[in-house]
């Protein structure tokens, strides 16, 4: 782990990592980047990025470099604060100077410096609340004025109230009742001091983007920088630039009034006047962040019409799009857009200096303001001077840079252009001004590579292509974050032809990968991996999976389809290959690299629904919703006891899938362990079940067929039950005792597994204990009949003595001490107790399968329903005597089949236990938690009966001939 990851933005940097964006870069120059590889050699990257727009003139471009050096030798102050700073006077002036002919203003502009552009949005709207309030005190002195004169007008006799003003001012709704002019005077003040608390209201674009700090953060559209900070917040109202009308309603929503006094004519009047509620209307010019839009200019003089009519501030934000970037100074100029405030930042400091300004028209300035702001940094020589020469590089030769970012823009777009018609199937629109482009792919939310449709389902596909650019092709670039399908495009005016080349190029292989969804290219870097990437050109897999068939036309559901979700994982990320066949070349170990990556960010896209038919009418559709997690991974969170973060993933995806409208969510292989049998869960909105009521009942009755197979005498037959500390297999363990009495309970060397496993032996003597209680002689197991004839049993039933607790337990005590050991049922954590079994149910949690060969008796019986299995691949060769079943998977009503690329060890027209009882569940209408927390075996008995009444059965079983 990097000092960078582990002391400055830990999580940042593990989503760099799934993302294949983790390098760090040690030299820049021009539009290059510069890092270090594994061997030491430096590589090369060109930098599309670009500062988010700070690098118009590129990475320490030589006469920026020369002017700092100049400056550090001048020993330049950087702290003189409470001076005059005459080169930020200077910058000042000439910023000012090159804003009034950029927009035409006739006005001066007083400019406030900072340090980042979000610092200069800060400035800009404190400086519009301080204009607000002053003007708001001005206006609460004039009505505290005109009711004074108004006093004195009655009392001079000069002024007479009418009637009417008490009986229809909508001042009575503040007061009981009206009948004299001080009761007016209550009412109107009443009014005023409801509405003077409301706080000012802040008109922003949709899309927007104007930074991360406490204001300037609820003045950005994207809900996930937003949201968390809302209670400190401005009141922001976010106005779409495509519909005038909502601009329109929102003011008449928002228009607030204070009542006023005036006399007319002799006779008193109430009146309205409006309060200052907007204090600024922000925009920008050219949105990046929302996936580059330039402003509609019908839309431009609409907002500049507007801001006149309220007297509030326009705000243009610059920061991004300003100092030359679109191919003028502003980008502002070309729509046109006139604003009383005007913010710039980024390549304003040359890609070097940290500094913005905020440009106020002078007749818009408040003169306390500069008493009430003010900066550390801000102001310094250092930075002024290097800012100044930046304006001069782009004022030189009669702005020829501004010329200079046109025919750059023109052959770039010219480019991507090209692209685009060659790969219309994937790239939407290639759109923006200037040296600000944004290229736009089309969704790929449907697309046939889970890989490449989880990135869409993730918001990050752009993220994804990010990743393979700069890996595969050199080239770094981002999506904004507003807009995951877009690619964001600044590079320096200095893009040469053969950089725009190589752009194109690139960018024509990459849509050759996204058209043939071969989602190895973007996989391989992301694998730690040592070789060469093991296929260069991009392969066709956009048909690796067939169709799916649409819904059978003979099944006509009788009620309302039900939507159900399964929360699932991988098993091991050799799967991968199946749930993507174009990683088919990758190693184990590479998978394996690749899976743990994605710790980050394991949400996968949900495939689509199946949707399954019972006999009885109804029908539901069933949705997986999968995890990129492993075994592996799941069984260290266990040992760890870190298991905060995958519950919270859980949960995010039945909340996923509730929002989705799925009423019941069922929980497979480890999602239910590291849940606690889904007891740690709060969804309150949705049944849960681990579906391991249904596993049970198929693993009996795989049982049963293959003993009965075997023509063997079941009672005669010694079982052992591999994991039987669990719950899943303690309730096994129980069922198994009806029908022998020759029990082995293994469990794992671990810590509290032997107290486990007594726990499970206490258990299964409680339960026939209970059936001894409750069923006739005639209809009791194996273990109540040979219980029922030890004497402490029969006493208890003859007597009525069993104790209210603990009876399991004296059971278990007795047995043993009477016959020098429990001849029933063995506990033990010992391995080489399986060769004993005839019948070997195998249920432990295990992240491995640690099984082999060499563990089972001959002609053995084993029943596998762990997921991942317990007993290692190969049994079928290596023991062709022994009969391995994996007991878990079961056939659907009507043969219906989950998508091939999720099937894992599942055939066509098959499902894992555990998923068939949340359909079963959804087909039932049962609308409760169902196998939640410890299970009985009256449940796995009702679920059976459930499962068979609606067309479930037991799969015909792999055993070790046919896996």
């Amino acid at each position: 782990m990097s000092n960078y990851q582990h002391y400055v933005k830990t999580h940042l940097s593990k989503l760099l990592a799934a993302l294949g964006l983790d390098i760090s870069y040690t030299r820049a120059a021009g539009d290059t980047l510069y890092y270090r590889d594994r061997h030491g050699e430096e590589i090369p990257v060109l930098d599309l990025l670009g500062g988010y727009g700070s690098l118009i003139f590129g990475h320490n471009h030589p006469q920026i470099m020369a002017t700092a050096t100049d400056l550090i030798a001048q020993q330049v102050p950087v702290h003189a604060q409470f001076s005059l700073r005459e080169r930020a006077g200077e910058l000042a002036r000439r910023l000012s100077g090159m804003v009034q002919r950029e927009s035409g203003s006739e006005e001066e502009f007083n400019v406030t410096f900072a340090n980042s552009g979000a610092e200069a949005i800060e400035v800009a709207i404190k400086h519009a609340e301080l204009d607000r309030i002053l003007k708001l005190q001005t206006l609460l002195d004039d009505v505290t004025l005109n009711i004074e004169r108004v006093q004195k007008a009655i009392r001079n006799g000069t002024a007479k109230v009418p009637v009417d003003v008490y009986r229809h001012s909508p001042i009575r709704e503040q007061v009981f009742d009206v009948r004299g002019f001080e009761e007016l005077i209550v009412g109107l003040v009443s009014h005023n001091t409801t509405q003077l608390v409301k706080r000012p209201i802040f008109l922003v674009l949709e899309k927007s983007f104007h930074g991360k700090l406490i204001g300037s953060v609820q003045l950005t559209y994207n809900k996930n920088f937003r949201r968390p900070f809302q209670y400190f917040g401005l009141n922001t109202r976010f106005i779409s630039p495509h519909d005038p009308d909502q601009l329109r309603r929102v003011l008449a929503e928002e228009r607030i009034v204070l009542y006023d006094l005036d006399v007319q004519d002799g006779v008193v009047r109430v009146v309205e006047r409006p309060i200052p509620i907007f204090a600024a209307f922000l925009v920008e010019p050219i949105q990046g962040e929302g996936g580059v839009h330039m402003l509609d200019a019908d839309f431009a003089k609409l907002v500049r019409k507007t801001c006149n009519e309220l007297d509030c501030p326009l705000i243009v934000d610059e920061i991004q799009s300003g100092m030359g970037r679109s191919g003028s100074f502003l980008a502002s100029t070309l729509i046109p857009l006139k604003g009383d405030y005007y913010t710039l930042s980024k390549s304003l400091g040359g890609g070097l200096a940290k500094i913005s300004a905020t440009l106020i028209r002078k007749s818009r300035v408040r003169k306390e303001f500069s008493l009430v702001h003010s900066s550390t940094f801000a102001e310094d020589d250092f930075s002024s001077g290097i800012a100044l020469k930046v304006l001069d590089m782009l004022e030189a030769d009669d702005g020829k840079a501004y010329h200079q970012v046109q025919d750059s823009a023109a052959k770039l777009f010219a480019a991507f252009e090209r692209v685009r018609a060659a790969f219309p199937d994937v790239i939407k629109e290639v759109r923006g001004q200037g040296l600000f482009i944004g290229v736009e792919f089309h969704s790929q939310k449907n697309a046939s590579s889970i890989i490449i449709r989880g990135s869409a389902y993730n918001d990050s596909f752009g993220y994804l292509l990010s990743g393979y650019l700069l890996h595969q092709e050199r080239i770094r670039i981002a999506p904004p974050g507003s807009a995951p399908n877009v690619l964001r495009i600044e590079p320096s005016m200095f893009l040469s032809d053969a950089q725009v080349a190589h752009v194109e190029a690139a960018f024509g292989r990459l849509c050759d990968i996204v058209r043939k969804q071969d989602a190895l290219h973007f996989v391989f870097p992301l694998t730690a991996s040592s070789r060469a990437k093991p296929r260069r050109e991009a392969q066709d897999f956009s048909q690796a999976f067939p169709a799916q068939p649409a819904a059978d036309s003979r099944f006509e559901p009788t009620r309302p389809v039900r939507k159900i979700a399964f929360i699932n994982h991988l098993i091991n990320p050799q799967l991968l290959t199946e749930v993507d066949p174009s990683l088919a070349v990758l190693t184990a170990e590479e998978l394996r690299q690749f899976v743990l990556k994605m710790d980050p960010n394991k949400k996968a896209a949900p495939y689509p629904a199946v949707r399954i038919h019972s006999p009885l009418g109804s029908a539901v559709d069933f949705i997986l919703y999968p995890l990129c997690v492993s075994s592996e991974q799941m069984g260290q969170y266990l040992a760890d006891g870190k298991l905060d973060g995958i519950r919270d993933d859980i949960q995010d995806r039945i909340k996923a899938a509730s929002e989705d409208g799925c009423e019941i969510a069922g929980l497979g292989m480890f999602t239910s362990i590291v849940t606690n049998n889904c007891l740690s869960l709060r969804v309150p909105d949705t049944a849960l079940t681990t579906g391991n009521a249904f596993t049970v009942a198929m693993a009996i009755d795989a049982i049963d067929n293959a003993v009965a197979a075997a023509g063997l005498p079941i009672e005669e037959l010694t079982v052992v039950v591999v994991g039987a500390a669990g719950n899943i297999a303690s309730t096994y363990a129980s069922l198994l005792s009806e029908k022998t009495t020759r029990l082995i309970l293994l469990g794992s060397e671990r810590n509290g597994s032997l107290s486990r496993l007594n726990q499970t032996l206490h258990s299964i003597y409680d339960d026939t204990w209970q059936e001894i209680c409750t069923l006739p002689r005639e209809k009791l197991g194996r273990l109540a009949q040979r219980l029922v004839r030890e004497p402490l049993v029969a006493e208890w039933l003859e007597e009525g003595t069993a104790p209210q607790r603990g009876r399991g337990k004296a059971i278990a005590q007795y047995v043993a001490e009477r016959h020098g050991h429990d001849p029933y049922i063995t506990v033990s954590t010992d391995r080489s107790l399986i060769r004993r079994g005839h019948i070997v149910l195998c249920a432990a949690n295990s992240a491995e399968p640690f099984l082999t060969g060499e563990d089972f008796r001959e002609n053995a019986i084993v029943c596998d329903i762990a997921v991942p299995n317990n007993v290692c691949e190969g049994i079928g060769k290596d023991r062709p005597d022994v009969v391995y079943q994996q007991g878990g998977i079961v056939a659907t009503p009507n043969g219906e089949s989950l998508h091939p690329g999720a099937r894992a060890f599942l055939g066509a027209g098959q499902l894992f236990a555990c998923m068939a009882e949340t359909v079963i569940m959804g087909l039932a209408g049962i609308n409760r938690h169902y196998s939640y927390g410890a299970i009985s075996k009256q449940q796995v008995r009702e679920i059976a009966a459930l499962g068979r009444a609606h067309g479930f059965s037991l799969a015909e079983y792999k055993t070790g001939s046919s896996l």
